[in-house]
């Protein structure tokens, strides 16, 4: 039997349920597993992956607070869309997963479950959602849209394969690792790179940008070992830019992040991230993830020198519940 297309969601579809976190998990991996198959998954969403398939979807739930709606038709599992609070904005939730079965797409489906979100979202107070989507799917971005998701900017995530190796040259510019004394420019740094509008559809935690003994050993009683290098600027206590990685035992990838200053060329910026590859080398070799917001051209065009591809670029997307109202 072929349901009614839909256009606009209602609580009272037979078709759209909350998740079940017991019985829904591994109908819920098969789905995000085929509709995204083709694009490169990050270590969150493999371990999203794992735990749904694994654990039952009650595991993966417990770590993120996420919930999320599903349709379901002929006792198939037919969409999904997930919501959850973003944990450093707490006005804001975060739309993700959305995914629907190729067979039942064009009838209003993915557009129910996202509604059924927002509508989940605004009845816990939310003043904005939020999410991300493909730069190239062009139905999604409509979809959004029509929704009235405004644009934010764009995310481009890149990889850096294992085998490459680092040139046997010596950098033009030396980087050192982080002092204490380094927290107030690091942070000016992040911040830079990260303006507001890119902390709505993912959470900024001033956490990860903290230095020191104590962030090191939380970092490492998680698995991972995070490094940071910077480059002195002329003047004292400015810095040039810096480089933060993090080696992971159990992750598909190591992780880099580069944060040039408003007066660093490409070449410096290249020494960061060079020297940064350095510090990862001490460890199981992995392919290396980094990603950066389209608003600095210098970032990106060191980032590909280094050896650095393009995988995807994401498009950051913000709905203002009192202008959808209204």
């Amino acid at each position: 039997m072929v349901a009614d297309v839909r256009t606009v969601f209602s609580p009272a579809d037979p078709h759209i349920r909350q998740i079940d976190p017991w019985r829904d998990g591994r109908a819920v991996a098969n789905l995000l597993e085929a509709s995204f198959r083709d694009e490169a998954m990050n270590d969150d969403g493999i371990r999203l992956i794992h735990a749904l398939r694994n654990y039952g979807l009650l595991d993966a739930l417990a770590l993120g607070g996420s919930t999320g709606f599903v349709w379901v038709e002929d006792g198939q599992l037919i969409a999904n869309a997930s919501v959850q609070r973003n944990y450093t904005r707490r006005d804001t939730w975060i739309i993700g997963n959305v995914a629907t079965q190729p067979a039942y797409r064009n009838r209003g489906i993915g557009r129910a479950v996202v509604e059924a979100c927002i509508q989940y979202a605004a009845s816990r107070g939310g003043r904005y959602i939020a999410l991300q989507a493909d730069v190239n799917n062009k139905p999604a971005l409509h979809l959004y849209k029509k929704l009235g998701f405004r644009r934010l900017g764009e995310v481009t995530h890149y990889l850096r394969p294992a085998e490459l190796h680092l040139p046997d040259d010596e950098p033009s510019r030396h980087a050192r690792k982080a002092r204490w004394s380094d927290r107030a420019a690091v942070w000016a740094l992040a911040q830079r790179h990260v303006p507001e509008r890119f902390t709505f559809a993912e959470p900024f935690d001033a956490n990860m940008y903290r230095l020191g003994l104590r962030w090191s050993l939380l970092n490492a009683l998680n698995g991972n070992i995070e490094q940071w290098r910077v480059i002195d600027a002329g003047r004292r206590g400015e810095l040039l830019g810096a480089v933060r990685t993090r080696a992971t035992f159990e992750g598909s990838y190591h992780h880099l992040e580069v944060l040039p200053s408003a007066g660093a060329t490409v070449e410096d910026a290249i020494c960061l991230i060079e020297s940064g590859l350095r510090r990862l080398e001490d460890y199981v070799t992995k392919p290396v993830y980094a990603a950066h917001a389209c608003i600095d051209e210098t970032p990106h065009a060191a980032l590909q020198a280094a050896g650095f591809r393009p995988m995807r670029t994401l498009v950051h997307m913000r709905l203002e519940l009192d202008e959808r109202e209204g």
